[in-house]
């Protein structure tokens, strides 16, 4: 089995989240009132899918130029 990084673990909740939009799945993840659903938390998963890159890209950034690891 491979590894679980954390930008796989994202891909495969921005796939799920996808699918429940996709077939129109009631799923609400906090409460009646505010009603945050897939497709109000699709958007803010695929961001911090993009700043984890960006974070793991400069730390490996770091690590070639200083030698120390964050």
């Amino acid at each position: 089995m491979l590894t679980l990084t954390t930008e796989t673990a994202l891909d495969i909740l921005i796939d799920w989240l996808r699918d429940n939009i996709n077939c129109d799945t009631p799923i609400i993840f906090d409460n009646d009132e505010d009603r945050t659903d897939s497709a109000a938390l699709l958007p803010w998963i695929e961001q911090a899918r993009k700043d984890v890159c960006e974070l793991r890209q400069l730390r490996g950034g770091l690590t070639v130029r200083t030698g120390n690891v964050l």
